[in-house]
């Protein structure tokens, strides 16, 4: 993060992706809509007590939503959408993973019955990585032979920096899974990881969600735009959002960074996909200014 008081202690927006996970498994119970049934064990323990109370649930919930409007929805679609990724990178025998920001991410652990050998690297501040890592301890979760963590600075460490201590080989096919971690890194940064992952084999590929830029002049047009700005502010201002890209010109900005866009989602495609009911009804409207992308390097760039 760009706030120095926020590399030195584990991450308050990680610890709220975890909570709107957890409300959604409690809620749902099912893997369209809540399937992260690892989310609640790392919360607080006063958090999980309130959590089995479905009053207190719901409430959380709502008072969540007023904060953020559109945020509960939208970290529903976000989970399913890079576990699709995730999956089917283990189903296709991907040999590496690399988490970029992996937070309280739970799918090394979920899903480790479908691992038969993919390498996953888990990076994140060591703050964050080191509670994460007392919290599966403390839940029984076993912590599977190909999972290796790394602390990093994103904003002053590079990749090949911390990646080359590692088993991790730039000739190996990877996904890397860039989830809740692009807007919060300054630009710079976010242009060291993108020619990091340009330089990987073309069959690599790298998933993510960004914002678009938001301005005084067009927050009107973004469902919960004006209230998630106000809620960053106040209640997590050591975790600055400090980047964003323009609305339509992502393709174009991956393209300099010798990156070809394969899938992009805008805000209606992504509930359209990810948030309709057996009736085909819609369980509610993300935050408008958020979008997923799934990159490759272009050849020419790819060390093969």
């Amino acid at each position: 993060m760009t706030n120095k008081s926020a590399e030195q202690k584990p991450s308050e927006t990680a610890l709220f992706a975890a909570l709107r996970r957890a409300i959604a498994y409690k809620e749902y119970k099912n893997e369209k809509f809540g399937p992260d049934h690892l989310a609640e064990y790392f919360l607080p323990a006063h958090f999980r007590f309130f959590l089995r109370f479905n009053k207190i649930r719901a409430n959380t919930k709502n008072k969540l939503a007023r904060f953020f409007p559109g945020m509960n929805e939208y970290m529903i679609a976000r989970t399913v959408y890079f576990d699709r990724l995730f999956v089917e990178a283990l189903e296709t025998k991907t040999p590496q993973i690399v988490l970029l920001g992996a937070g309280y991410d739970s799918r090394a652990y979920r899903f480790a019955k479908l691992n038969l050998d993919t390498m996953i690297f888990e990076l994140d501040a060591a703050p964050t990585q080191n509670r994460k890592k007392k919290c599966l301890k403390a839940a029984r979760i076993d912590i599977p032979p190909q999972v290796k963590f790394l602390p990093v600075d994103f904003n002053k460490e590079s990749l090949q920096d911390v990646l080359e201590k590692t088993s991790y080989t730039q000739e190996e096919k990877t996904l890397f899974v860039w989830e809740g971690v692009t807007y919060y890194l300054d630009p710079q940064s976010v242009d060291a990881t993108l020619e990091f992952v340009s330089l990987s084999t073309k069959d690599s590929s790298i998933a993510f969600d960004y914002m678009v830029t938001l301005g005084v002049e067009n927050r009107d047009q973004y469902y919960g735009a004006k209230e998630f700005a106000q809620a960053m502010q106040e209640q997590h201002a050591t975790e600055e959002l400090t980047f964003s890209i323009e609305e339509g010109i992502v393709e174009t900005f991956l393209a300099q960074r010798n990156l070809t866009l394969i899938e992009h989602l805008s805000n209606e495609e992504i509930e359209q996909t990810y948030l309709l009911d057996a009736y085909g009804a819609l369980i509610g409207q993300i935050i408008g200014f958020m979008r997923f992308g799934v990159a490759s390097p272009t050849p020419s760039a790819t060390v093969s």
